[in-house]
């Protein structure tokens, strides 16, 4: 009975698992489009600026979905929260600041709401919706979801 049920805890490990690297390999092909489609903002080097807006909006827009499904994946793994929950719960910047503050992932956690907030701030914010143009802005956006990626990387196995 007792190895059966340990059995049956190892299973849902891996399935929790295996939904986390699901979630987080889809946030880092996020990041590659995204960055993909940032080179075709072209560069003011004069300004140091990118230029198009529109590859601009598109770039920011799909980085900061990469950084949303990475913490997707943290979420499942260390909130037990499934996939239905997040397709019926999770769609607003202030729950993910909330189920960030529930994590017990020691200074990791103070750490991702920072990054989250700059992610949100630059890139949906400012790249998305507001025309930023900044290269270095942005560029920092694009550095802030690769650390909340990595971090989330370190979790998952």
């Amino acid at each position: 009975m007792i190895l059966e049920l340990n059995f049956k805890i190892l299973i849902m490990k891996d399935k929790k698992n295996e939904l986390a690297l699901k979630r987080l390999n889809l946030a880092k092909r996020y990041l590659e489009n995204a960055k993909e489609l940032l080179k075709k903002a072209g560069i003011d080097k004069r300004r140091n600026a990118y230029l198009d807006l529109k590859y601009i909006s598109m770039a920011s827009g799909t980085a900061y979905l990469s950084a949303l499904e990475a913490l997707k994946a943290l979420f499942i793994l260390k909130l037990n929260i499934d996939e239905e929950f997040i397709k019926k719960k999770i769609k607003d910047i202030s729950i993910y600041k909330q189920y960030i503050k529930e994590l017990k992932i020691g200074k990791d956690r103070d750490y991702i709401q920072g990054l989250l907030i700059d992610v949100y701030d630059i890139l949906h914010l400012g790249g998305y919706y507001r025309e930023l143009q900044s290269k270095k802005a942005i560029d920092a956006g694009f550095e802030q979801v690769e650390k909340i990626i990595k971090i989330v990387q370190s979790y998952v196995k």
